[in-house]
């Protein structure tokens, strides 16, 4: 890994842990259904909302790489149903992204994110909508690629060849963090991309393919990158 020059970070549940964010941003913006759009929270509960929203990912596959559009259509689809104004799905949409954007960032982001952007160029890759210019760690990366901004969702490898494409890197320069075995790990070396796991868990590794380094967070990161 001595040639790397671009660290590409994955974001949900690498650089905070994403269901809490999701659970509460939920739960407030079912709260808002109750009291605006009653007749959709008389038959449907945030689990149930939640159900009806994956099951929808299964139906239009066309979409399902857009995580927000996603989610718009299924707001629509139940305005639509209960004989609420559609175009309020706009409004739902970025009250939910509003929402989703209230993450706690895990402690050693910040320090590791502060140094590794001196010496390297740093890029997000996600498949989720979070957008790191509305996070305070914004100020640390130079760019950032989304399932939806590609049309795919990692683990397709053309989503990290845009990565380095957009830093102007060749493949075995960008080195890419993320906490997903499939999606992050096996998806990037597809792409030619050396890759770390962050295993904030202690979970097995599940593939006979190795990553070619494994860290407890980002803190050790630095550590190892240091030494290399």
């Amino acid at each position: 890994m001595n040639q790397v020059r671009v660290i590409s970070f994955d974001l949900d549940d690498t650089l905070w842990a994403i269901w809490p964010v999701i659970d509460r941003a939920e739960a407030l913006l079912h709260d808002h259904l109750c009291t605006h759009f009653p007749r959709i929270t008389e038959h449907h509960d945030r689990t149930d909302l939640r159900r009806l929203r994956n099951a929808l990912n299964e139906e239009r596959p066309d979409i399902a790489h857009d995580l927000t559009e996603l989610r718009r259509v299924s707001f629509e689809s139940l305005l639509e149903q209960y004989d609420y104004d559609a175009n309020a799905s706009y409004d739902l949409v970025a009250r939910f992204l509003e929402l989703r954007h209230d993450v706690t960032l895990y402690p050693d982001v910040v320090p590791a994110l502060e140094i590794l952007s001196d010496k390297f160029t740093l890029i997000a890759v996600s498949n989720g909508n979070a957008d790191v210019s509305r996070l305070g760690i914004g100020k640390f990366f130079s760019g950032q690629v989304s399932a939806r901004s590609v049309g795919v969702k990692k683990p397709d490898p053309k989503i990290f060849q845009k990565a380095c494409e957009i830093v102007n890197a060749k493949s075995f320069e960008v080195l890419h963090v993320g906490d997903h075995p499939l999606e992050d790990v096996l998806g990037s070396q597809e792409a030619g991309l050396p890759a770390v796991w962050i295993n904030r868990s202690g979970d097995q590794w599940p593939h006979d393919r190795q990553t070619h380094l494994e860290v407890t967070d980002l803190t050790e990161l630095v550590k190892r990158l240091n030494q290399v």
